[in-house]
């Protein structure tokens, strides 16, 4: 294994541990008062989601999706090391595979999307050492 490979794996790492090590769940009460958004379909939920997960990747014209479980109204936990808070709205999970910058598919990875009155609030993709971190509010 080269050195560089190395570092770079301890760096993910490292990185996991502290944005896992640094989020946490609602509470209880703020489970119970949360606003969870406006009421969506399962058609737009998808539409949404998959519209933002594709706009992450290097050719977003290459998204090819699948296991996408019906939306749920849910939650996502805080991350204070990145300044984001829990956040509440439906949430669209699933894999996604796309092109990388020589054109060869990646190999499909899991998303998570959270989505408040048709806007999403946070997303991420999961890369390849296990880390999703978020992007979002």
């Amino acid at each position: 294994m080269k050195l560089g490979t190395c570092v770079d794996i301890v760096t993910a790492l490292v990185a996991a541990a502290l944005l896992v090590g640094c989020a946490s769940a609602p509470t209880q009460e703020e489970i119970s008062r949360a606003d969870y958004g406006q009421p969506m379909s399962q058609q737009e939920c998808l539409s949404i989601s998959e519209a933002a997960i594709a706009n992450q990747l290097k050719d977003p014209s290459s998204a090819q999706f699948r296991n996408e479980p019906p939306c749920y109204t849910g939650w996502v936990s805080s991350v204070p090391l990145m300044g984001l808070r829990a956040a509440f709205g439906y949430v669209q999970r699933g894999e996604v595979n796309g092109k990388n910058s020589f054109g060869g598919y990646v190999g499909f990875r899991p998303y998570l999307v959270l989505i408040k009155n048709g806007v999403v609030v946070r997303s991420c993709i999961t890369d390849p050492n296990g880390v999703c971190i978020p992007s979002g509010q």
